[in-house]
């Protein structure tokens, strides 16, 4: 498994260049980090409303 990876990566660096393949790989280690900030993120919003919803009686005004 490993070694056909190894084998694709080297043809795809002589096809396209290694800087190409570098910086694929850097975009995507970037996009993987913001995808688990956003992940984070969007936690935090659903814990902040949970503690409102348990925090604070809901009251309905009847006119």
């Amino acid at each position: 498994m490993i070694t056909k990876i190894v084998i694709l990566l080297v043809v795809v660096g002589i096809i396209f260049g290694w800087d190409k393949v570098i910086n694929l790989f850097k975009a995507i280690f970037q996009a993987k980090e913001e995808f688990k900030k956003g992940l984070e993120e969007e936690e935090e919003v659903a814990e902040k409303k949970e503690e409102r919803k348990e925090g604070k009686p809901i009251i309905k005004v009847i006119k």
